[in-house]
């Protein structure tokens, strides 16, 4: 402990590693003057928590209305743009998930970067219109942000349409949003609005008819106030990059050459055979990978193609390519609960515990989210790691209970999952609670789990249950009085069995 103290770890250049300290409590809070007090301490405001999360991070997250201790820690030199990971979104990100346009104007006004890419969101403007916040959107796109930026081909404008959003999807075409471009999916952002609806319509019309002159002088004027300065700096900082980069292929790992979507990927997707067939006969690659580095096999694993799983597995496809996301074949195959799928990539090899990165979970993580208790019991009958943790979801238990699957979860503990598990102190009894899931809390509490466990908020599960609901009255029963002689020996045998409990049963 005492060469751990004395030694410091940096993170970028953010400042020093920790668990989450009283100036993130204070910040996530919205306490102004307790974390004035901090500050003035000598507290650093750039400090980076477990999860890389500054204290501005969390001042974004919560957002309050009067911003105070986004204004303070900003004041006193918390980087606006920190260096971004895998896992952290910028504050100007966190910002518009919120929807508080007062703090994203400030994050624009102190130069906060309008096209920080984050790899689950894009960018600011994605997130803005992914959680359907008008105002936000505004704010980007006046201050020049991209309006047809791309996170793996879908645009702003794909989110305005799944939200089914007129004001917006009106809004980010005034701004030259494109209603013709399409995502990886080939999908156009009137593919994703329900048919008929004010959303639908609208795109259908700025389809069959092209903008007025107005409008479109309006756009033109917009891009080169707000397009044509960068471009110039881009330009002399970029050029000689792309004459190299042009010269060489570049390389992900031993899969092969990055590429956009080929036709042995469209057809792994759409389960065509035949075609399929056809094109691995003629010579085509089964380990070319996509831009967003998906192989073929990725693609019949995510639809369920279990032919053309088999297909390509025969062909020489690898079993456990990675995705960008770090995800294999089997990752995809366990998040859509196809057991067929799942059973079949075992056969030949896959994983069942591959190497996890910070933006991976694993296939047993997939499976329960996928909901397939027999894909669950599957990958645990091959040695899945039960207690394989994740950043953001914890163990898979957590992620059953956070997806309110009772039959994974009976499952998992069957097989000796630790039940008080935690995630920066919140158990699965805690999300079991938030959804105020009964079975699941009853069966959580069977198996051992501690109604007295407190959370990084310091609450206990009953703090989350709606007052007079049969949750909250579940909890109250149990904290009121002890659990019967058999009910404590069979929490206590299944201690001491682990996870040999599977082979008992």
């Amino acid at each position: 402990m005492e060469l751990t103290a004395a030694r410091s770890t940096f993170y970028g250049d953010i400042g020093h590693w920790a668990d989450r300290t009283p100036v993130h409590e204070a910040a996530s809070l919205g306490r102004a003057l307790q974390l004035k007090q901090l500050i003035e301490a000598g507290a650093s405001v750039n400090i980076v928590s477990v999860d890389n999360f500054t204290p501005l991070h969390d001042a974004c997250i919560q957002a309050h209305p009067n911003i105070e201790s986004v204004k303070l820690l900003v004041d006193h030199g918390a980087s606006i743009n920190p260096s971004l990971t895998a896992l952290t979104a910028s504050p100007l990100h966190e910002a518009c998930i919120r929807g508080n346009p007062d703090c994203v104007q400030l994050m624009i006004d102190k130069g906060a970067l309008l096209e920080a890419f984050d790899i689950y969101f894009g960018t600011p403007l994605h997130a803005a219109c992914a959680k359907a916040h008008f105002d936000c959107a505004l704010l980007l796109l006046n201050a020049g942000a991209r309006v047809n930026a791309t996170k793996f081909h879908e645009t702003a404008l794909h989110h305005a349409a799944r939200a089914e959003r007129v004001d917006l999807v009106e809004l980010l075409v005034e701004f030259g949003g494109d209603v013709n471009i399409t995502d990886n999916l080939g999908h156009k952002p009137r593919d994703y609005t329900k048919l008929e609806s004010p959303a639908s319509l609208c795109l259908l019309h700025y389809e069959s008819n092209p903008l007025s002159l107005q409008q479109l002088c309006r756009i033109v004027l917009r891009t080169l106030a707000t397009v044509f300065s960068l471009n110039l700096t881009l330009y002399r900082s970029t050029k000689a990059e792309m004459e190299v980069g042009t010269a060489r292929p570049y390389f992900f790992g031993d899969i092969g050459f990055w590429a956009e979507r080929t036709e042995v990927h469209k057809a792994a997707y759409q389960g065509q055979v035949s075609e399929l067939q056809s094109l691995i006969q003629s010579g085509a690659s089964v380990n070319i990978v996509a831009v967003d580095s998906i192989t073929p096999l990725h693609e019949a694993a995510a639809r369920g193609q279990t032919q053309c799983v088999r297909l390509l597995l025969d062909a020489g496809a690898q079993v456990d390519a990675r995705n960008v996301d770090g995800s294999t074949p089997l990752c995809e195959a366990c998040s859509i609960g196809n057991f067929e799928c799942v059973r079949l990539l075992l056969e030949y090899g896959a994983k069942v515990n591959p190497t996890l990165t910070s933006r991976t979970t694993s296939p047993l993580h997939e499976a329960c989210m996928g909901g397939n208790a027999d894909c669950v019991r599957l990958v645990i009958a091959k040695g899945a790691s039960l207690e394989a943790y994740d950043l953001y979801y914890g163990t898979p238990l957590h992620v059953a209970c956070v997806n309110r699957h009772l039959e994974c979860v009976k499952v998992l503990l069957n097989a000796g999952v630790r039940v008080n598990a935690a995630r920066l102190h919140e158990t699965p009894l805690h999300h079991a609670a938030k959804s105020n899931n009964v079975d699941m809390i009853e069966l959580l509490v069977e198996f051992g789990a501690n109604i007295y466990a407190r959370d990084k908020y310091d609450r206990k599960p009953v703090d989350y249950t709606r007052p007079d609901t049969p949750s909250a009255h579940c909890l109250q029963l149990y904290e009121s009085g002890p659990l019967s002689l058999q009910q404590l020996s069979r929490i206590a045998l299944r201690m001491v069995l682990g996870t040999r409990a599977v082979d008992v049963t």
